[in-house]
């Protein structure tokens, strides 16, 4: 009987300590989890503001400012710009 209780003592103290090491494994995975959730945030953040700064770029204002100031583009002269309908032919401005 001595045998069986110390047999029994032993397993008791082997699932003791596999419990605390599982739940010190799921506390490390829980705060992984966490600061992975913390990066997700900030990545969205800063996808949201590279969208708005896309669109802000892609302004038709923006785009004439660029196109006059650095490339020194000017708007065609007057009767330049030939209209070309769907259905063929041309006619002029």
């Amino acid at each position: 009987m001595g045998r069986l209780n110390i047999l029994l003592l032993g397993l008791v103290i082997f699932c003791a300590m596999l419990v605390v090491e599982q739940q010190h494994a799921a506390r490390t995975l829980f705060v992984e989890l966490g600061q992975e959730r913390q990066a997700e945030h900030q990545i969205e953040v800063a996808f949201t503001r590279l969208q708005l700064q896309q669109v802000a770029l892609a302004k038709g204002e923006r785009v004439d400012e660029v196109a006059r100031t650095r490339l020194d583009m000017s708007p065609p002269a007057q009767g330049a710009v030939v209209f070309m309908p769907m259905e063929g032919g041309f006619q002029r401005e």
